[in-house]
């Protein structure tokens, strides 16, 4: 009877002690990684060099720790598009001397992989720049580092080109000035694999230790930043200053550790083309802008990793002159104090379209204006997954901390449409969430909730139905009610 009760084990249990089921099988894969910074056989400056890997794993990668000639200078935990890097201080180095670098790659689960390559540390530099370029000037990466000592201006017709690899090192309150009042050019186009960094000559290094760049009225087209590092600037309140209509591009791009904002836009100046660029570890804001420039934000851009409360986009008092589309940047839109966001132009409508999943905050007394004495029309359609949201910039909110939306009676009714939108702790102008004011925009699946005083105040002879307006759309938590008709 026992061997009978032996024979009848279930199968499933034999299959199972028999290795048939690998869901459970330890994670054998390891990560890959590749040095992309500096390329191998390169020379490298005496200073402060970037080494940057890039690694990935199908199960995550836990840290890539950076080796030289044997020997662990540190680690990096974290990435931006799967990139880990580490300065290696190279000034004790002799010249003409050869190193290696690798880059140990560690996934979650233990498993490793190392790419590995050679330098040679540089007999070029440094490179001492202190006088105003006027004619056409190169900056190599033989002749690294390149050490600004001053300030120092291109401008009266000249050209800065920087190129790859170029380390630039500022000593304190030294900046590069481009266009003041004349022609001047700055292209400075590194690499994916070649950055150029622009970095303070103080050890150790402090946000503030350099001023930064300006970018003024003669600055000319031609001016482009890609593939650089701009970094430890801000010592006079940012990074990068773009004043009196001066315009450039900027993409792949990295601007971190400024100690006040990012990029500050000041009399009309602006960045054209602005794709693909990490703005972090800022002590201000990574980007503060007037309202009709917003239109030149691209993708790819990533505004996260600032000092507490920063992590949004600054937008000063001012008027969208130009029909455009604020995009989603992953962060909100922050409307300043007192700001008024005014839409329209008396020529032809101007329409802002806002894309589905944005946010736009506003700090106290603030507000946002469609087509008041000027045509204009506001297209604001997210989804029941993906909203857009008009709220209160403060950390705790209350009803009352913002005025509202107000849509005027020279908006071009056809382009006013609010699908999926919030409005929340508005209502401080007196008026409710929304303004409705002699015109009649399409109101659907929005909701409206914690105003000081109505969910949505409809006011003059051509307004959207109140009843229909109540019943399309959602009303929480209003002060005084949810509709109001005077």
């Amino acid at each position: 009877m026992r061997k009978a009760a032996a024979l009848s084990i279930p199968l499933f249990l034999v299959f199972l002690s028999c290795g048939g089921d690998s869901t459970n099988e330890p994670d054998a894969t390891a990560p890959t990684v590749t040095i992309l910074q500096p390329t191998h056989n390169a020379s490298v400056p005496s200073g402060n060099v970037s080494i940057r890997a890039m690694a990935t794993d199908d199960e995550g990668v836990a840290k890539v720790e950076f080796h030289v000639d044997g020997t662990k200078i540190g680690e990096d935990a974290s990435a931006v598009a799967n990139v880990y890097e580490h300065a290696w201080n190279t000034s004790a180095l002799a010249a003409g001397s050869t190193h290696t670098i690798r880059a140990r790659a560690v996934d979650t689960s233990g498993n490793d992989a190392s790419d590995t390559i050679s330098v040679t540390i540089s007999a070029g530099g440094p490179t001492v720049h202190s006088e105003n370029i006027t004619g056409n000037e190169t900056w190599w990466p033989s002749g690294n580092p390149h050490i600004v000592t001053q300030d120092i201006a291109v401008w009266e017709g000249g050209s800065l080109t920087i190129k790859p690899g170029c380390l630039v090192k500022f000593d304190s309150g030294a900046s590069i000035g481009c266009g003041w009042t004349t022609a001047g050019t700055i292209v400075a186009v590194g690499k994916a694999d070649t950055t150029i960094t622009f970095t303070s000559n103080e050890t150790p290094a402090s946000p503030g230790d350099w001023d930064g760049f300006g970018f003024f009225e003669g600055t000319t087209s031609n001016t482009r930043f890609s593939y650089c590092t701009i970094e430890y600037a801000g010592a006079e309140g940012q990074a990068i200053l773009v004043a009196w209509d001066a315009a450039l591009k900027m993409d792949h791009c990295t601007i971190r550790r400024s100690a006040g904002r990012g990029i500050f836009y000041d009399h009309a100046g602006h960045v054209e083309q602005f794709n693909n660029n990490t703005i972090t570890e800022c002590a201000g804001y990574p980007l503060a802008l007037d309202p009709d420039h917003v239109r030149h934000l691209g993708t790819g851009n990533d505004y996260t990793g600032n000092d507490a409360g920063f992590d949004a986009i600054e937008v000063s008092y001012g008027g969208v002159e130009t029909s455009a589309t604020w995009r989603d940047q992953g962060v909100p839109y922050r409307v300043t104090e007192n700001g008024n966001v005014w839409v329209g132009s008396t020529t032809t409508p101007i329409i802002l379209t806002i894309e589905a999943g944005t946010t736009i905050e506003f700090e106290a007394n603030a507000e946002m204006t469609i087509g008041y004495t000027v045509q204009a029309g506001i297209i604001a359609e997210g989804t029941s997954t993906n909203p857009i949201t008009f709220t209160s910039a403060a950390a705790s909110p209350q009803p009352g901390d913002w005025n509202h939306l107000w849509i005027a009676g020279e908006v071009v009714d056809a382009q006013c449409r609010l699908t999926h939108c919030i409005f929340e702790y508005g209502g401080g102008g007196g008026y409710g969430n929304l303004w409705v004011h002699y015109s009649n925009p399409s109101i659907e699946d929005c909701s409206f909730g914690y105003s000081s005083t109505y969910g949505a105040y409809l006011e003059g002879d051509d307004h959207p139905d109140a009843a229909t307006v109540e019943s399309e759309n959602t009303f929480y938590s209003n002060a005084s009610g949810d509709v109001y008709v005077p």
